[in-house]
């Protein structure tokens, strides 16, 4: 058995690399692409000579593509049949992507494992691969033609065709608010051609749209089983897993469908957990009870640089700060969120938040773009620094009176750097408290009209047509109320031009009105640990967390 491991500083200068290796092609005029963020019009998407292989064949259970890190079987290893998983700081309030609450990251993963998507995103070739669909093509990135596979069931025995796409489409329609919703907005119409072949036509130029069909929000649903039952029936999907259980904000369980129409997973079982306790998840992993963890914390990480397991590095893609509610009376006040910047000390915020596992934005060369660390097009731009004298000026001009600040945040990482963060406003006299509350309840807050600040992350995919779902309004990571036309008409200016130099310059452009506005405020971004026992392998762990794959993961025991 040959094993691959990482000590500590081994990774934290790899990942520390690879981040500025990411920061570094978002930079400067031209910005970040790849050939999949930014295709040349008139060419074919789909698979030319040679053909990428086809999803399954892989990795075992359909894995999409990208690197699987852990420890590589040999030929004739065995394999367990169960494997226990924490999670991240994330409690799975939902599953259901019709669902608000679902836009989560556990939730995801689970979304990854029982539904599959017309074409699948391969991080490390940044290409994308065949999945539902065969084929793809377009002329004009307006209208796509897929040929789909005509060898998947789903789990209730239906077999899957174009009108799944189109029920799909219909059914997210309906769910207003969701990410689901979003992915699939771009499409105006649904053209079935055959069982097997349809035409997707876009309202408006997109040349990002594969990106979005590549998310697990848009996994093909069965509109049968949805009907037949609103609650579990969104749960019946085409891939390699199926959901037993689901106890919601403690655990999912999920169990191997035999039935999956590529190669089977080597594991015939896995449960999701969440440990709300951060020291109970060290005390699991050291006795046994679980293989695999995403939340060691970063003091009890020393336990486990040994022979006994492995640490891989898990680099996020997404900005972990402030969303400021830009249409309150105080929030929406330029010179109080400018109080607030120069108030902080993100470096404190972040130490006492992940530790070692934490960048603060303070350092200058991440600077204090609100954008994906590995989304194309990033811009870098000067930190608003800590200066309490500034802080205070900016205040004084400010609208607020003295009133109590609301602080929400959800995950544990989030509320200790909210507790820094109040300390470091009460210096500068802004009052404030912090509102500990769960993940479904965060997004319930930033519904409210009259809510202050939340503590979270926000979710961009490698495309920078993510950054639609954040800054422009309606969309659903656009947690501040953030409205500026100007930036609304650059970022759609983008997401339709065919030429990458012009896209970059409208990009750019919008970070840079962004910047000004600050309707969100950077404090770290995150490497996270991911702890695996002996034996643990399979497992894809991209930039962007939400994407991370369990399908193919592994424990030989053997």
């Amino acid at each position: 058995m040959k094993k691959i491991r990482k000590a500590i500083p081994l990774i934290l200068c790899i990942s520390m690399c690879l981040m500025l290796l990411a920061a570094c092609g978002g930079s400067g005029d031209s910005g970040t692409t790849s050939p999949a963020a930014s295709p040349q019009p008139g060419t074919s998407s789909s698979p030319s000579a040679p053909p990428p292989p086809s999803p399954g064949s892989t990795a075992p259970g359909g894995v999409s593509g990208g690197e699987a890190v852990g420890d590589v079987a040999d030929e004739g290893a065995t394999y367990a049949d169960h494997i226990e998983i924490i999670i991240d700081n994330n409690r799975m309030s939902v599953i259901n992507p019709m669902i608000p609450g679902s836009n989560i990251t556990p939730s995801h993963w689970v979304m990854f494992m029982i539904y599959d998507r017309l074409v699948y995103y391969d991080e490390t070739a940044q290409v994308f691969l065949p999945a539902l669909a065969t084929e793809w093509n377009t002329d004009d990135y307006v209208t796509f033609s897929f040929k789909l596979r005509n060898d998947v069931y789903f789990h209730n025995g239906e077999h899957f065709t174009a009108q799944d796409v189109a029920d799909t489409r219909a059914l997210a329609d309906e769910a207003t608010g969701t990410m689901m919703n979003s992915q699939w907005r771009p499409v105006e119409t649904v053209n079935i051609i055959s069982d097997y072949e349809v035409e997707l036509v876009l309202s408006s130029i997109n040349v990002d749209f594969l990106m979005n069909l590549a998310q697990p929000q848009a996994g093909i649903l069965n509109k049968k089983a949805v009907d037949a039952d609103p609650d579990d029936g969104p749960l019946v999907g085409t891939g390699p897993f199926t959901v037993t259980d689901f106890l919601t904000n403690e655990h999912a369980s999920l169990e191997r469908f035999d039935n999956f129409w590529g190669e089977l997973a080597p594991t015939r079982s896995l449960t999701l957990r969440f440990i709300p306790e951060v020291s109970a998840r060290a005390t699991m992993m050291l006795n046994g009870e679980a293989q695999l963890c995403f939340s060691i914390s970063s003091e009890d990480m020393h336990l486990f640089e040994n022979d006994s397991y492995n640490i891989f590095p898990l680099i996020m893609n997404n900005p972990q700060g402030l969303s400021f509610n830009m249409q309150h009376p105080v929030t929406g006040d330029r010179n109080f969120r400018l109080a607030v910047l120069h108030a902080m000390n993100r470096t404190d915020i972040a130490t006492v938040a992940a530790g070692d596992w934490a960048w603060g934005v303070s350092d200058e060369y991440y600077g204090e773009s609100v954008w994906g660390i590995a989304t194309a097009f990033r811009s870098i731009l000067p930190v608003y620094g800590t200066d309490l004298d500034l802080a205070r000026d900016y205040l004084a001009q400010s609208s607020y009176n003295g009133e109590v600040i609301q602080i929400t945040a959800s995950v544990s990482t989030n509320v200790k750097g909210a507790e820094i963060l109040q300390q470091q406003l009460a210096a500068v006299g802004i009052n404030s408290e912090i509102n500990e509350t769960d993940t479904a309840g965060l997004n319930a807050q930033f519904r409210t009209p009259d809510h202050h600040i939340i503590y979270h992350g926000i979710t961009f995919t490698y495309a920078a047509g993510s950054a639609n779902h954040v800054f422009i309004p309606g969309g659903a990571q656009n947690r501040g109320n953030y409205d500026n036309p100007e930036v609304t008409r650059l970022l759609t200016e983008a997401a339709v031009s065919l030429n990458a130099t012009e896209r970059a310059a409208l990009y750019h452009e919008a970070q840079q009105l962004i910047y000004e506005d600050m309707p969100f405020a950077n404090i770290l971004w995150r490497l996270n640990g991911v702890v695996g026992t002996r034996g643990i392998g399979g497992l894809i762990l991209p930039n962007d967390t939400h994407s991370t794959q369990l399908r193919g993961l592994y424990w030989i025991t053997d």
